[in-house]
Formats: C-alpha cells, sequence, structure tokens
C-alpha cells in the first residue's frame, strides 16, 4: 500500500499530466460555414493563433460580451491571431434558437461585432473540442492545438477576458 506522502505526489503527477494533455490536445479539423455564405477551414490557419469565442444570440450577457471581443479583436489584429465568434443557433426554421444567416449578421452589426461569424448549428465543433457553456472562447496555438478555453465573460473585470489576453501573450512570446 501507497504511504501518504507517496500516494499524494502520485495524484498529484497523474492530475498535471491529465491537465497538461487536455491543454495541448489537437483540435479536429473544423470546418465552418460562415453567416455570410462562405466557409472557413480552422487547417488554413495553421501558424496563427486562432480565438473561437462559442456563444448564440440568446446568451444574456452577448450585448457586453460581443463588443468586448471586438475590441480584443482589434488589439491583436496585426499581431497573427484570427478571431471568430461561433454562433451555435440552429439553422433550422421553427427550431429552438433559430437564427437565419440574417438574423446572425444583424446581431452582429447591433452588437458592434466586426468579426467574422461561423455558424456550428450542429454543435459538433463545441462538442469536439469540449465546450459546455456558452460564452466559452478556446485558443488554438499556431499548431492548431488547443491551448485554453476560458468559460464565462465578467463584465465586471478592469479589463474584460483578462484570462484570455494573458493566455494571448503567452503564446505571441
Amino acid at each position: 500500500m501507497f504511504r501518504q506522502p507517496t500516494l499524494k505526489i502520485f495524484l498529484t503527477l497523474a492530475v498535471f499530466a491529465l491537465i497538461t494533455t487536455a491543454i495541448t490536445a489537437q483540435a479536429p479539423p473544423l470546418t465552418f460555414r460562415t453567416a455570410d455564405g462562405g466557409s472557413v477551414n480552422l487547417a488554413d490557419s495553421r501558424g496563427k493563433i486562432v480565438v473561437l469565442s462559442f456563444g448564440g444570440t440568446w446568451v444574456p450577457l452577448a450585448a457586453k460580451e460581443l463588443p468586448a471581443l471586438q475590441k480584443l479583436a482589434d488589439r491583436y489584429a496585426n499581431r497573427g491571431v484570427n478571431f471568430y465568434w461561433v454562433s451555435i443557433n440552429s439553422n433550422k426554421p421553427g427550431a429552438k434558437n433559430y437564427a437565419s444567416d440574417a438574423d446572425l449578421q444583424a446581431f452582429a452589426q447591433k452588437n458592434g461585432l466586426r468579426l467574422m461569424v461561423l455558424r456550428d448549428p450542429d454543435q459538433a465543433a463545441y462538442r469536439a473540442l469540449g465546450v459546455d457553456a456558452l460564452p466559452t472562447v478556446v485558443i488554438l496555438d499556431r499548431e492548431g492545438k488547443t491551448f485554453r478555453k476560458h468559460v464565462g465573460f465578467d463584465p465586471e473585470q478592469v479589463e474584460a477576458y483578462s484570462q484570455v489576453i494573458r493566455s494571448l501573450e503567452q503564446l505571441l512570446k
């Protein structure tokens, strides 16, 4: 049987290994349809850092979150970071949380978002990247590996998305 200090060390190392593996996992190949009818294949972004902000038109803090996300995208526009807002709204008329492409474009404009709006109506990317709450920001490193996930948005922070900023600065070193 393990002695108490040995067991604590073993458990600490096991947890660290799990966290490290989860953070550096290769993102699955993902292609999105855009709200303007195009498509984005994330494999084309290799060599750049990618920020995917998952949300929906019904998310209560969207009116504060999206302008903060745009501000962040503007801050990193010339530093090799691609930002996208990923809507998980349904694309089936009559379905719960349905939004047409025009609805999404109008929603983005109303909230000051100039980023490309991607669609994930079947939540395939949402599930593949292990997202389980909205809003969630997923940061992919230059090799397409999931670097960090940031769940939630706190409009009371001095600087919105301060944890995302720290992660981006770490990746840009």
